[in-house]
Order: C-alpha cells, then sequence, then structure tokens
C-alpha cells in the first residue's frame, strides 16, 4: 500500500464528506439522539428522502412515538433568553396535522468552527453545544419564526413532559 506524504508546511487533504450544514445537520440529529440512549428511549431517524412531514424523527415511547424536527445552528448564544428560526409556512401546516406532539429542537453549537464542536480531555469527552425545545404543532400554519425558549432545555427530564403531554391526547385533557 502506498501512503502519500503530505509536503512540510501544507495541509492534508481534508476527509470531509458532508458539507458544512450536512455536518450540522448530523450533529444535531446525534445531539438529540445521545440525549434519548441517556433517557433511555428509542429513536427512529426518518429516511431524508421521506422527511415530507417536517420530521427528522420519531422518539419511541412505550404508548406512542413524538415527532420531532432538529434544527442546529452556531449562529445564536447558548446563554439568552430565547432564540428565533425562521418557519417555512409548509412546514406549521404539517405540524398542526398531527394528532400527536410534534417538538421543534434547535441544538446551539459554542462555535462556528467545526474542530471546537467536541473537545477530547483525558476524563472525558466535552461537547460545545446545548438543545432547545418548543412544542409545534399548535403554530398558526402563517407563523413567520419559531420561539424558542432557552428555559426549555432539553434534558433528560425533558421527555418526561413530553410523555406527560402525549398521554394528555389519549386521556382528553387536551394539549
Amino acid at each position: 500500500m502506498d501512503v502519500t506524504e503530505v509536503a512540510s508546511g501544507s495541509q492534508p487533504p481534508s476527509i470531509a464528506t458532508l458539507t458544512p450544514n450536512g455536518s450540522k445537520g448530523r450533529f444535531g440529529v446525534a445531539y438529540l439522539r445521545m440525549i434519548a440512549s441517556q433517557a433511555g428511549i428509542g429513536l427512529n431517524e426518518t429516511s431524508p428522502d421521506e422527511d415530507v412531514l417536517a420530521i427528522d424523527c420519531d422518539l419511541c415511547f412505550a404508548i406512542a412515538n413524538v415527532r420531532v424536527q432538529v434544527k442546529c445552528s452556531s449562529q445564536f448564544q447558548i446563554t439568552g433568553r430565547s432564540a428565533s428560526w425562521s418557519a417555512d409556512s409548509s412546514w406549521c401546516g404539517k405540524w398542526k396535522q398531527s394528532l400527536l406532539p410534534v417538538y421543534f429542537v434547535l441544538v446551539i453549537l459554542d462555535s462556528e468552527t467545526q474542530e471546537q464542536w467536541v473537545e477530547h480531555h483525558d476524563y472525558g469527552t466535552l461537547q460545545r453545544a446545548a438543545a432547545f425545545w418548543v412544542r409545534v404543532n399548535q403554530l398558526d400554519d402563517d407563523a413567520a419564526s419559531i420561539s424558542i425558549p432557552k428555559s426549555q432545555r432539553l434534558s433528560i427530564d425533558t421527555f418526561r413532559i413530553w410523555e406527560n403531554e402525549l398521554l394528555a391526547c389519549f386521556s382528553g385533557q387536551g394539549e
């Protein structure tokens, strides 16, 4: 096997196969998958060509699934009161049709630089990111943006809230 050496002072060729936006998209879903795994909840990802309902994945609770749209960005700060994401009018209409809860999760990266998204230390690996959520199947069809309160930080406790909202759909207690 021949190994080509990189000339001194030059950068090695990139190993990346994803675009920067593609990398962010994968990171966002992986982040949600990590928290779901911590909680012991399964996650079924929507095939890319089947993302016709503006849903990236389903979280699998014992009683039923909830739907989740995930976005990942470095344009916001992790701290602060809220973030706002432009809403495609077709998304809102699709989400509103769902009889089960639909959630929008925004994963915020602490840096634009990909190499800084994850830090590896002797004591563990640190992801420089945080995620926040809001229920979206109750938005108006013509909503121009989605406001995501930073008081709604995604954690395993979030899934207890989501399961209660899911149960309310079946018990007639409303939303």
